[in-house]
């Protein structure tokens, strides 16, 4: 494996979007928030980024973001978890009509994620959001866990209600974290039936999402693009080459790069990117393809002419 030349890596940065990106305020510590990684966006030349949070909407911050820190397009994102009301057709709407980028659905309160952690016994292994779910269920207030498809296999009324609305406002669909062998499937088939046209794959190489090279490429045929998220080969939830070998036989046309960063003990997101960067030159992949995973991909999700 080569080493990448900095400056090279300085202008791939250049012009990046991050689809995934955990800033304060949050319920959870954060590095930064918005306005600082706006700041830091702007400062390193990317072109802009998505706010992520698990509990509350952020197409109103993106906006204040947008007309604080010009120059950097940061939008906003809706993730379909019980402190919104779940597969919530209304909130889903409204999100839409702020302007809302990203849908995503559910992450902390998905049945898949719950059944993973029911059985983990290795607290350092338990995810960065557990103690707010914790804290939710010793109250008696964190609901119930959220299926998209129904004890037949079937996407659930509300969640076609909530892709319908999707593809209304010309939202992208993330797949959060739904099963990844009993519900990815069905949910990416209905919301292509009920005309959402840009699906992204959330984070495939996850723990609890985990897709293998050969799930990804049968799900390639729905035209829907792979989220490849540098947190997790940089804290060893899968190894660098199991990404790498990934990306080449579903190919870089098909997946965006982001980074999934904001943790209190992560680095910065322009790092993170730098660092993802680096490793993938000296993987052998071209600036040419780095440049459609980073640049061009993402943009293409986001709406953005050009890129």
């Amino acid at each position: 494996m080569t080493t990448a030349d900095s400056e090279t890596v300085k202008g791939l940065i250049k012009g990046a979007y991050d689809m995934h990106v955990h800033s304060a305020p949050d319920v959870l510590p954060r590095r930064f928030d918005d306005m600082v990684m706006a700041q830091h966006a702007l400062a390193a030349g990317m072109a802009g980024f998505v706010i992520k949070n698990h509990y509350a909407p952020t197409a109103g911050r993106a906006a204040d973001v947008r007309a604080a820190v010009p120059g950097v397009n940061v939008y906003g994102g809706l993730v379909l978890n019980n402190a919104v009301g779940g597969m919530n057709a209304i909130a889903v709407d409204i999100a839409g009509r702020m302007g809302n980028k990203v849908v995503w659905m559910p992450t902390v309160d998905a049945a898949n994620e719950l059944d993973n952690i029911a059985g983990q016994v290795d607290e350092s292994k338990l995810p960065y959001w557990m103690t707010i779910a914790r804290a939710m269920r010793a109250k008696g207030i964190a609901g119930e866990p959220i299926r998209v498809v129904d004890g037949d296999g079937r996407v659930t009324k509300d969640t076609r209600d909530c892709l319908e609305l999707i593809a209304e406002h010309g939202m992208v669909l993330a797949t959060g974290h739904v099963n990844p062998h009993t519900e990815l499937e069905p949910l990416i088939k209905a919301a292509v039936e009920s005309g959402v046209d840009r699906i992204v794959v959330t984070h495939p190489e996850f723990p609890t999402t985990y897709l293998t090279a050969d799930e990804q490429v049968a799900l390639a045929k729905y035209n829907v693009y792979f989220e490849r998220c540098f947190t997790q080969p940089y804290t060893k939830k899968v190894s660098w080459e199991v990404v790498f070998e990934n990306i080449r036989k579903v190919g870089p046309a098909s997946t965006i790069l982001s980074t999934d960063l904001g943790q209190s003990t992560a680095p910065w997101v322009e790092d993170g990117i730098g660092i993802f960067i680096s490793k993938l030159l000296g993987a052998g992949f071209t600036e040419a393809e780095i440049q459609m995973m980073s640049h061009h991909n993402s943009g293409q999700m986001l709406g953005v002419e050009g890129s």
